[in-house]
Order: structure tokens, then C-alpha cells, then sequence
């Protein structure tokens, strides 16, 4: 066995292990983390099939798949955006205001 197929292979338990997690949960953001995973191990998986065939088009499927895990992590993160984001945005950007006025009082 070369030490690529030992290197696939345990890529793929580490996956299997991705699945678990974003099966289980418990949050959201668990579930987020471990589809990016996935999608970063078989990208991994399949660029490491290329170099063990000798065949560098399957590099092209690799950043199809980087490109679609990207694409699908942008559109979860929507999906849990709230509804009333122009609120949020607007608290966010109150923030930075907040933290001078409180560092500012503190030095006076």
C-alpha cells in the first residue's frame, strides 16, 4: 500500500468523522464548519487521486468541488442570517463608536 492510499484513506475516515458532526449538530455554525470540511477533504481526496494517476485533469474537478463547497457555505450562511439583518448591520456598525467613547472615558 503506498502512502498515498494510507493518506486517502485516513482523509476519508477524518470526512466520515465531518459527517457525524454535522449530523449531530448541536448549532448551526457546527453543522457550517464541518460541511467546509468535507468539502476541503474531498477536494484534498481527489487531487491526491490525480498525483497517484498521473492525471492532472481531475485537478480541474478539485477546484469545481473547492468552488461549489465555497458557493454552498456562502448560501448556508444566508440562511441564517435574521430576518431584520439592516438592524444587525446597523448594531455592528454602532460598535466601534461604543468601544472609543468607553476607552476615551476611561483615559479622561
Amino acid at each position: 500500500m503506498s502512502v498515498i492510499s494510507l493518506v486517502i484513506i485516513i482523509l476519508m475516515f477524518l470526512a466520515l468523522l465531518d459527517f457525524v458532526r454535522a449530523v449531530i449538530g448541536p448549532t448551526a455554525v457546527d453543522r457550517i464548519v464541518a460541511s467546509s470540511a468535507i468539502s476541503t477533504k474531498g477536494m484534498a481526496v481527489i487531487i491526491l487521486l490525480a498525483i497517484a494517476n498521473d492525471n492532472m485533469s481531475f485537478i480541474d474537478v478539485a477546484l469545481v468541488l473547492a468552488l461549489c463547497g465555497f458557493v454552498g457555505l456562502l448560501a448556508l450562511l444566508r440562511s441564517l442570517l435574521p430576518d431584520d439583518a439592516a438592524q444587525l448591520t446597523a448594531e455592528i456598525e454602532e460598535r466601534p463608536a461604543t468601544l472609543v467613547r468607553f476607552i476615551g472615558e476611561e483615559g479622561e
